[in-house]
């Protein structure tokens, strides 16, 4: 008869091994099933598991080992530790039901800041002081940097922590280190690299990538279970994929060493309750996922496992999101309609085929492209690559006209699009205001730079170093001649605050992922506006494509995401006027939903 032993290490980790012979066969199985994705040794007949690991997959031992009839011997000190594991839901549940009166009285003298902590930051840290592990949804610009500084600081003045760890995109470096500034008491804040840390460090960040090599992970692991650590992830949507990421991963081995772990994103589900289960499921990273069911997730309040400041609390001036309809050249349709034509038979596919998303990605991308500047599917832009595109399409293959007028396109016609962008921008120029552009193509903004160059614009994207990055947000918000900031939000929709230099933002594309849509509105509509500030956003968009099926379903998961997180008004600050023509109904955040209304569309007249 086989049987586990069950057993808890020195380190406070559930170790599994077997007792007398077991065939290779057999042990195989436990180690495919507990080795989390990680590579180990078969022949090593001992596993390693956190409690929090254990407890999320401990269903396998009565599904997969009991049923077999094998045996297992579990110790009391397991037992006792799982127990811990019904505590934290027992907590989860009376935190959903929590009121404001119930932490109304704590105090927050210890926390000594240079700047006044607004009213709404004052009642979202005393709620987050009551919870074992925080979330911070509120929307981008309502302070949340300055808000976990200040928890910090409360938890640093009562010694219940001694160090915070903060992962976050490179883009929010600037924002926590002028920010810990704010401290009256300033931590020792560094910027994890490859050399030693520093003992004195109390505050530690560092950016998504470095988390998958494993040696700096090791590191970073080791400095946060040095003493009481409290894990921040910041802009944590980046990681709402869960388990399938390398960098989820990556984040539960923090959590799985910190004493408290605090999430920071505005937009927690974009596109989906998959997405905040993920989430819930690092940071209550003891509680069975199943517990975060969907109505679980849907009944739960503000104040109770998350806090959330809303557009309407911050009380910001109005912004006026416009939508500009452009028709198509003759070239442009003819490459457009080619291109649904090709692409119906790739949205047939079986969902079984290893190639479903990927393959449908693709296309979707391609029409967005098209939708834009059909000249960039015969430009071939090395930083485009991860957006899975191989151009010239397949799908123009045959059209021989076609891909003739295209291979000199820009001698044919200057895109709709990019004519209306020349003439905003130099009528913004000549009165003296600046000009944010988005798009989600690196060829668009190079191609901008280059017929933008009377206004000599800032650029920043993906390769742009830390540095670069820098040199060119000091240009663009000191240097009077840079009337333009071109970017995409991939790069710079998190972490930047703009809204002191530009009121102004012009989408040349979107792409179906709503988090990003959020944050990059965001960057030109924070606290800190004069009252009678207006921003104003401007959404291109052509006539019969893709764009328009694109802001239906933003419309839709940006109007779910405000259900799910209590409010109401989000949906109102992020679409555009219902005056508007469009009807209110990873990277290109497709969803099955998504796949099946393109599918439609390239249906339509074919």
């Amino acid at each position: 008869m086989h049987t586990l032993k069950i057993s808890l290490a020195l380190d406070s980790k559930i170790r599994i091994e077997p007792v007398g012979v077991m065939p290779d066969e057999v042990w195989d199985g436990v180690v495919d099933w507990w080795s989390l994705g990680r590579k180990l040794d078969s022949k090593s007949k001992i596993i390693f598991v956190s409690i929090p690991d254990f407890s999320q997959r401990k269903i396998w031992l009565r599904e997969n080992w009991k049923s077999l009839g094998y045996e297992l011997t579990i110790d009391d000190e397991v037992k006792v530790a799982l127990k811990s594991v019904d505590g934290l839901i027992a907590k989860f549940e009376e935190l959903a039901v929590r009121d404001d009166a119930d932490v109304a009285s704590i105090n927050l003298d210890v926390i000594k800041v240079n700047r006044p902590l607004t009213e709404f930051q004052k009642k979202n840290i005393r709620f987050l002081i009551g919870m074992p592990n925080g979330a911070n949804f509120s929307v981008p610009g309502a302070g949340k940097t300055l808000t976990t500084l200040a928890l910090w600081e409360f938890f640093r003045a009562s010694a219940e922590l001694d160090r915070m760890l903060i992962v976050c995109p490179r883009s929010a470096f600037e924002a926590w280190e002028s920010d810990s500034s704010m401290l009256f008491r300033n931590p020792s804040i560094s910027l994890f690299n490859d050399e030693p840390i520093d003992s004195l460090t109390e505050v530690l960040y560092v950016n998504y990538e470095q988390l998958e090599n494993e040696n700096r992970l090791t590191r970073l692991v080791k400095w946060l279970s040095l003493g009481s650590g409290m894990l921040v992830i910041d802009e944590a949507h980046r990681i709402k994929g869960g388990g399938a990421s390398i960098r989820w991963r990556a984040c539960r081995e923090l959590a799985n060493n910190a004493k408290r772990i605090d999430l920071l994103t505005g937009t927690p589900m974009p596109q989906s309750q998959e997405d905040l289960r993920n989430l819930f499921s690092l940071s209550w990273n003891g509680v069975p996922r199943e517990f975060f069911s969907d109505s679980r997730l849907s009944s739960l309040k503000r104040g109770g496992v998350f806090v959330r400041t809303t557009k309407k609390e911050l009380q910001l001036p109005s912004m006026k999101i416009t939508s500009i309809e452009l028709p198509m050249s003759r070239v442009q349709k003819d490459v457009y309609a080619a291109l649904r034509q090709s692409f119906i038979g790739q949205f047939e596919i079986s969902s079984i085929d290893s190639g479903y998303f990927s393959r449908r990605g693709k296309a979707v991308m391609t029409l967005i492209a098209a939708a834009t500047n059909p000249g960039l599917l015969m430009r071939t832009i090395k930083e485009d690559a991860y957006l899975g595109l191989t151009w010239p399409p397949k799908a123009l293959s045959g059209q021989e006209r076609l891909m003739s007028v295209l291979e000199d396109y820009a001698t044919h016609e200057i895109p709709e699009k990019y004519q209306w962008v020349a003439r905003y921008v130099s009528k913004a120029a000549k009165e003296g205001r600046k000009v944010l552009i988005w798009s989600t193509f690196i060829a668009n903004l190079l191609a901008l730079k280059r017929l933008l160059e009377p206004y000599n614009p800032a650029l920043i994207y993906g390769i742009s170093t830390q540095e670069e990055r820098k040199a060119e947000l000091l240009k663009f918000r000191s240097t009077n001649s840079c009337s333009v900031l071109l970017s995409n939000p991939q790069t710079l929709g998190e972490g930047v605050s703009l809204h002191k230099e530009c009121h102004e933002a012009i989408y040349l594309d979107r792409s179906y992922n709503a988090g990003l849509y959020l944050q990059s509105l965001d960057r030109i509509h924070r606290l800190g506006l004069p009252k009678t500030q207006e921003t104003n956003i401007f959404i291109l968009q052509c006539e019969g494509s893709i764009d328009q099926r694109i802001a239906r379903r933003l419309e839709d998961k940006i109007q779910r995401l405000g259900f799910y997180l209590n409010d109401a008004g989000l949906a109102e600050v992020s679409l555009p006027g219902l005056d508007d023509e469009i009807l209110p109904d990873g990277m290109s955040g497709l969803d099955e939903v998504d796949l099946n209304d393109i599918y439609h569309h390239l249906k339509d007249n074919v």
